[in-house]
């Protein structure tokens, strides 16, 4: 059947933030008409249908976590109909543990909110992009737990110690999404919070779970700048 179905949206989004889903690429062979009732969407794997024929596009937030299958069914007026689908990963945002929020943002940026993407409901995309930055950077800078495993999340006892490195990763990537051209205004605030982030990476002290014990002692505090001095 020449009916192609096309769904734009996140492959990932939080619980409590807006997801927005864009069928309006969806098209017909030559032969074919959309019927009066053209476009409509499930999110719950075609248990309910809603009808979004005029907008082709529809803002969602689910409450749960897990795989979601979103599908748009297309009707002709044959009339046939078609249905196609798309898988999302919903990530809970309760256990997501980021280092850091919008509100760590506000305190540098009180207008950054005028930046985000109408799809979006909050950076939350943007801090979890920064904290695999984080546990990346420990990674790459071979801090390994006692057993050669690399850190996880869960490992950073003190999520206190990584917030402000968390905040100006964010900020700096927020800036650079905004750049069009190097030099703009927005390069230039990529790279101020670029250095901040690298100056605050090296002057850290984290609490990290070295024996996997989940006990924050003492011993485990690793110092980045001793670390990072004597491996440069």
């Amino acid at each position: 059947m020449s009916i192609f179905g096309v769904i734009k949206s996140d492959d990932q989004v939080f619980t409590g933030d807006k997801l927005r889903i864009d069928v309006s690429g969806s098209f017909l062979a030559p032969d074919l008409t959309f019927a009066t009732i053209s476009h409509e969407i499930s999110v719950d794997a075609g248990v309910t249908w809603y009808n979004i024929s005029a907008k082709k596009n529809i803002d969602w937030l689910f409450t749960t976590a897990g795989t979601k299958t979103i599908s748009v069914r297309i009707s002709t007026t044959e009339p046939a109909s078609q249905v196609f689908t798309k898988d999302i990963t919903v990530l809970n945002l309760a256990t997501a543990s980021l280092f850091s929020t919008d509100s760590d943002l506000y305190i540098h940026e009180p207008e950054i909110d005028q930046y985000r993407p109408k799809k979006w409901s909050s950076w939350n995309m943007i801090h979890l992009m920064a904290q695999t930055w984080i546990i990346d950077f420990l990674d790459e800078k071979g801090i390994f737990a006692e057993d050669g495993s690399k850190y996880t999340v869960a490992d950073i006892m003190d999520k206190e110690q990584v917030k402000q490195l968390s905040t100006y990763k964010a900020l700096q990537f927020i800036f650079e999404g905004n750049s069009n051209v190097g030099g703009d205004l927005f390069s230039i605030k990529a790279a101020e919070y670029n250095k901040l982030a690298n100056a605050k990476a090296s002057r850290s002290q984290l609490s990290l779970d070295f024996n996997k014990d989940t006990v924050s002692t003492v011993s485990e505090r690793t110092n980045l700048q001793t670390i990072l001095v004597k491996r440069a």
